[in-house]
C-alpha cells in the first residue's frame, strides 16, 4: 500500500502548519517496513522547511480545474457529467500516477471534496465555529457556512478522521452524525522546531528582537478569539492598582485584530511594556520561550492548543483559561 500525505497550509498558518509537520513525521515513522509513504505539498515555499526536517516532498500545483471539481461538488448536472464520462481532477490524476492507494490530508483541506476514486484520511482540528459562532473570524462573510459545507461534504465519506481529542470526536458525532468508529485521536505535539538542533541561541534572540528577558510571552495570530486584549487590560490593572509594569511580547500575523490592539496600546500608554514582533521564523520560537517568565494564553478557542505543550516541553510556566482545565 502507498499513502500520500498532502500539506496544503503555508508556514504562515502558524500552529496549524506545525501540526501538519508533526503528522507527516509520525506517519513517516509508522510507515517503516509497513507501507510506502510520500509527501506532496501545494506550496513551493514549504519545500525548504520540509527539507530542513529531512522530509522529501513533491510540489503539486492546484489548478483552476481542481477548484472547479471541488466547488461544483453538489451541482446535479456536474455530478451527472462526472459519472457519465468518469471525470477526475488533475490533482487526483497526479496522485493515481504516483500509485497512491490512500490520501492523507494532514491539515483540514477543501480539496478532499474533489476526489472521485481515491479514499482519504481527513484531519479535523476544531469545531470552534459551532461553539463560538459570534467571533468575526467564523462569522463574517459566510465563513460559518463555508466551514459547515467543508465538514458536511468531507467527514462522512472519509476513510478515517484524525482529531486531537475525544471531546472533539463527541462534538463532531453529535453535530454531523458521523460513525464514531471513523475517528482516531492524535494529540497535538510541540512544533518540531522547538528541538534545540533547529533553534537559535536564546541570547541571540534577545539581541535580535531587542528584548529584556523575563517577559510574558504570547505566540498567536491576531484573531479576535485569541483575546490579546485581556492581557492588555491585565497590564492596566497591574500598573494602576499594584504599581507593577511587567513586559509582554506578542508574536504572530495580523488577521484583522492588530489595529484594535495597537489602538488600545497607544490609548493607554502601554507602548513601553508591549513588544509586537510580527510573525517570527520557526527557529526563533524556542529562544522566545526560554527567555520568558511564563506563557500567557487567554484564547477562547480550543479544546487544545500547541503553545502550552511547547512551553511545558521547555519547563516554562503557563497561564491558561480555566475552561480548558479538562484538557490540561
Amino acid at each position: 500500500m502507498k499513502i500520500i500525505a498532502i500539506l496544503d497550509n503555508a508556514i504562515g498558518a502558524g500552529g496549524g502548519f506545525d501540526q501538519g509537520l508533526n503528522a507527516i513525521n509520525q506517519m513517516q515513522r509508522l510507515s517503516i517496513n509497513r507501507f510506502d509513504f510520500e509527501v506532496f505539498t501545494t506550496r513551493e515555499s514549504n519545500l525548504d522547511v520540509l527539507d530542513r526536517l529531512n522530509i522529501k516532498a513533491t510540489i503539486i500545483k492546484i489548478t483552476i480545474l481542481d477548484k472547479f471539481f471541488t466547488g461544483l461538488k453538489e451541482n446535479i448536472f456536474w455530478y451527472a457529467l462526472k459519472r457519465k464520462f468518469r471525470l477526475i481532477s488533475p490533482l487526483e490524476k497526479k496522485l493515481i500516477k504516483h500509485k497512491c492507494d490512500l490520501v492523507y490530508f494532514v491539515t483540514p483541506s477543501y480539496f478532499a471534496n474533489g476526489l472521485q476514486k481515491l479514499n482519504y484520511i481527513f484531519t479535523l482540528w476544531d469545531l470552534s465555529h459551532i461553539e463560538s459562532p459570534e467571533f468575526p473570524e467564523v462569522r463574517n462573510f459566510d465563513t460559518f457556512f463555508i466551514r459547515e459545507k467543508i465538514y458536511q461534504n468531507n467527514l462522512h465519506p472519509a476513510f478515517l478522521i484524525i482529531t486531537e481529542s475525544k471531546k472533539l470526536n463527541n462534538i463532531a458525532i453529535n453535530h454531523y452524525g458521523v460513525d464514531p468508529d471513523r475517528f482516531l485521536n492524535m494529540p497535538f505535539s510541540p512544533t518540531p522546531f522547538i528541538n534545540k538542533s533547529y533553534a537559535l541561541n536564546k541570547n541571540v534572540i534577545l539581541k535580535k528582537y531587542n528584548l529584556i528577558k523575563n517577559y510574558f510571552f504570547y505566540p498567536a495570530q491576531f484573531w479576535a478569539h485569541k483575546n490579546h486584549i485581556r492581557i492588555l487590560q491585565a497590564l492596566l490593572v497591574l500598573r494602576d492598582l499594584h504599581n507593577w509594569t511587567p513586559n509582554v511580547v506578542f508574536s504572530g500575523k495580523d488577521y484583522g485584530n492588530l489595529e484594535h490592539i495597537k489602538f488600545f496600546i497607544k490609548n493607554n500608554n502601554l507602548g513601553s511594556q508591549v513588544k509586537l514582533l510580527g510573525f517570527v521564523p520557526s527557529e526563533d520560537i524556542r529562544g522566545l520561550y526560554e527567555n520568558a517568565s511564563a506563557l500567557i494564553m487567554p484564547t477562547y478557542f480550543g479544546p487544545t492548543n500547541l503553545p502550552p505543550l511547547e512551553a511545558w516541553s521547555l519547563g516554562i510556566p503557563l497561564i491558561y483559561p480555566k475552561h480548558f482545565i479538562e484538557h490540561v
